[in-house]
Formats: C-alpha cells, structure tokens, sequence
C-alpha cells in the first residue's frame, strides 16, 4: 500500500515540474528554428538573385505552443477474484501529455519596405560597421556599386571622371574573350581587365578605409564688437540661444565676435590614410572619399567633429564634369585616356604634379541599397561558377583567377588576408554551419574559421583545406541586419487568437 502512494505522489509532483522544463527546452529549440529559418531564407533570395528571379522577403513574426498535461492513479484491491473475469488485487496509473506548435509566415510586400530596401543605403549605417570592426574590404565589396576618380587639371579645368564599375556579372564576357595571360608592361595592363578587377586593385589601395561623424560649421557674421554695457540685450539675447545650433566665438587676432550655424545632423566622412610616398611624392596625408550626392569637404572632415563650410566664390565659374568612358580591351603601346587617370591614381604611373599639386585625384564612391546588395552577391555567385567552369575547361589556362573571390587583388598585391573568402555557398557540407536545397541542388555555409585539414564526418580529410577565412556567415549577418532596417510592425501582421463557443 505504501508503494503505491509513494508511486502516485511521484507521478503527481513530478508532473508539476514537467512545464517549466519543457518550456525551456522548447524556447531554445524554436530560437534555433528561427535562426536556422532566417538564415536559408536570406541564401535563398541571393541564389534567386543570381538566377534573376523575383525576390520574395518573409519573416516568421510568432511561434505558439500549447501544452497540456494531466496525471490519474487509480488503485483497486478485490478479495477474491471477480465474477467473470481474471481481475485480483488491481492497480493503474496513467500520465499523459499534449504539444501542438503552430507558427505563422508572413510576406513583407508593403510599399514602405520595398521602398526602403530599394532607397541608397544611410551613410552612418556603413560608419557603424566600420566601428563594430567589420573588415573595410567587406564594406567596400558589399555596400559601393562604383567608384568613380576625378581629375582636376587646374584650377580653371578641366575636370574628368571615370567610372569604375563593382559588377562581377559584366566582367564574365571579356575573362571568356581572353586568348590568354597578359604579358606586357604594367600600365598597359588596365586596358585588358575588366571593370571588376579593376575594382579589386582599388581595394589594395584603401588599406586604412575608415569614417569619421562631423557637424559643418557655417559663417553668418564676423567682426562683431559687443559692448557689455550698450549691448547688453544683445548679448543676453545670444546667451538664451542653442548652442548646439548657433555658437558666437570670441577672435582673440580680431578682438571681436564671430557668429556661427551648426548643421542639425551629423554628417559622414569616408577617408582613407594615404602612405604611398614613391616619386619624391608629399608626406603622408588623409584622403577625403565623397559617398552620395552631397559634395566632399576637405581633409579635416576626417579628424574633426566640427568643420568649416567652403566659402563659396561667385567670381569664379563653376566646373562641370566630362566622363571618360572605358571603350573595351585593347593592346595598343599605349594606355588609353581612361586607364591614364586610373594609373595616376594607383600610381602605377609616376604622376607629375605643378607647384599648385595639379592635376589632382579625387575618389567617390557610390553606395548601394539593400536590394542592390542581394543583387551583387547574387551575380558574384554567378561570376563564380563561371570562373570555375573557365578555369576547368582549359586546365593549361595561365591565368590566375580566383574563385571564389577574395579580398583584394592577390596576383598584385598578396597582403595579409588576401586569400580569405568572401562569399560561397559550396563549402564542405560535413564541417557546414547550414546547408539548403534550392532547385534540387545542395548548398552549404561553413563557419568563419575553418579548421586546417578540417575531418569530415567520416573522419577523411580534404587535402586542398586552407586554414583562411570564410566570411560567408559573416556578410549574412550583415544583410540580415540590412533587411530588419526595412521592417515595419505594420509588415509583421499577426494573426489574432479566435475563440469559438458552443
């Protein structure tokens, strides 16, 4: 008799502390399922990219779980046997419990997010990946569709730009056209790349890319004498003012007042620090990057929280802009008009320069959107394989080219890093963070830091495993932050909970 009620107790008991650990259990599971679910929808909108086709944005908004548990003991004692039946001294107890997981798929289709997945990217959203410590090569792959170089030749003009294109797509026709190497002399070399390496080798050059956050300063009066006694209203007046938006500055060399505007918002800087010092070139210097419509400051935007506005001069006409279009490969004794600036500008070329520093080079940068961004790793996919089948239908082909890409351009300048991967979705599906099926082809994502000769399930290993890195996780976590920019609450609709009474 004591065992039973020993029995029953335990099952009671027991069952009250059932919930709290499956609820637990239950939670971390859904958190991965989450996870897991995000990340393939994310891949599968890059291979959608590549294969341009439509892209489809959907994100899981809630996962329901009801449980019910319910515990009985029955005890039955009969002296004797009981008429009819085998039954003596009878005793049962039953335990039963009920999970029903529901979640719910929601399609963000609104106007606001894909107007906002289509809209330039904020500067100060790139800023903030630069300070988390993202690689600069990362941000100048993934965020800038284009950089364009600009020559002024004098103070008058003219002034040249060219174009340099961040599209991995474009470069696939001429590497295929290639009838081999190249092998003449460096500044002829421009002429047979492609917009894409080209691209690459600026990434080379940028090796201190970095942004700094400044507020611009604007002149409204100078010369100001304020007498503390004649003006004392005045002063009162300036006094009872936002400093934050106005600032009145004494001139110690004036012995006067100056009056100035601040500008409401912050602005971004993109700069990088130029040590290149060959050809009897000026010291080290910080290099102002222009990122969007709004024309650059000067150098000291790059350092400083607070700079001057340019002073505008009406005297002087303003200078228009003419690009120089690349007009295709060419193996001419000379460098076209175009490669000539982009040589200058890597220095490829020794720049000759006047007392006044002309001609001089400038960069500006184009940023992209989110939309643009899936479009981009979708095409560097597709540039990827196509490499691979290039490389693989002539294995005598002398050219280096790597697939996947990886930071820089490795043939000119192999740095430290320049072998990591930036994007693939064909790792080692045994070592794999996740793996997906689209199309029925499998992909697999591995980690950041692969193993060297990382073992497979089985215990075999890959002979061709590089302890590089793989920074394909990585970028996802990237454009899945990018994506939750765009959302809204009004997007994630949820389903109310209906109740139905008899």
């Amino acid at each position: 008799m004591r065992r039973i009620l020993a029995f029953g107790l335990s099952i009671v008991f027991g069952g009250c502390g059932v919930s709290p650990e499956i609820i637990k259990v239950d939670s971390m599971a859904f958190g991965e399922v989450i996870e897991d679910t995000t990340n393939k929808l994310l891949v599968v909108n890059v291979l959608r990219a590549r294969d341009k086709a439509p892209l489809h944005f959907a994100d899981i908004p809630v996962i329901r779980e009801s449980m019910q548990q319910s515990s009985s003991l029955g005890f039955l004692n009969v002296w004797g046997l009981v008429p009819g039946t085998t039954l003596r001294d009878t005793r049962s107890g039953t335990l039963t419990f009920q999970s029903s997981p529901s979640f719910e798929l929601t399609h963000l289709q609104s106007k606001d997010f894909i107007t906002g997945i289509s809209s330039p990217i904020d500067p100060k959203i790139v800023k903030y990946w630069l300070d988390r410590g993202l690689d600069r090569r990362i941000v100048l792959l993934l965020f800038f569709s284009a950089a364009e170089i600009v020559e002024t030749r004098s103070e008058s003009g003219p002034v040249r730009t060219i174009k340099i294109m961040n599209s991995p797509r474009d470069a696939i026709d001429l590497i295929w056209g290639r009838s081999g190497p190249f092998s003449g002399p460096e500044p002829l070399k421009c002429d047979s790349q492609s917009d894409f390496e080209r691209y690459l080798k600026l990434l080379n050059l940028a090796r201190t890319f970095f942004a700094n956050t400044y507020r611009e300063r604007r002149q409204l009066a100078r010369g100001m004498n304020l007498d503390p006694e004649k003006d004392s209203r005045n002063l009162q007046g300036f006094a009872a003012l936002d400093q934050s938006k106005v600032q009145l500055v004494y001139d110690k060399g004036l012995s006067a007042y100056s009056l100035y505007a601040l500008s409401s918002e912050q602005k971004v800087a993109f700069c990088f620090y130029d040590d290149r010092t060959p050809f009897g070139l000026p010291q080290s210097q910080y290099e102002i990057v222009q990122a969007g419509p709004e024309r650059a400051s000067d150098r000291r935007s790059c350092y400083q929280s607070v700079v001057d506005a340019p002073v505008e001069d009406s005297t002087r006409p303003p200078l228009s802009e003419a690009p120089v279009f690349f007009r295709g490969p060419a193996d001419g004794k000379q460098a076209s008009r175009y490669c000539e600036i982009y040589n200058q500008f890597l220095r490829i070329t020794p720049p000759v320069t006047d007392a006044a520093g002309y001609p001089k080079l400038e960069v500006r940068l184009h940023i992209r959107s989110v939309g643009e961004i899936f479009q981009f790793l979708g095409d560097l996919l597709h540039y990827q394989e196509e490499i691979k089948r290039y490389l693989e239908s002539d294995p005598q082909v002398k050219q280096r080219l790597n697939t996947p890409v990886t930071f820089g351009y490795c043939p000119d300048d192999a740095g430290p890093g320049c072998n990591d991967i930036f994007f693939r979705l064909d790792g080692d599906p045994d070592n794999a963070r996740f793996t997906l099926r689209y199309r029925d082809r499998a992909y697999a994502v591995a980690n950041i830091n692969p193993t060297e000769g990382a073992p497979r399930k089985d215990g075999s290993g890959r002979p061709g495993d590089t302890p590089r890195k793989d920074h394909t996780i990585e970028i996802l976590s990237v454009l899945h932050q990018l994506v939750n920019l765009n959302k809204s609450a009004t997007d994630i609709r949820a389903t109310p909970s209906v109740q139905v009474l008899p």
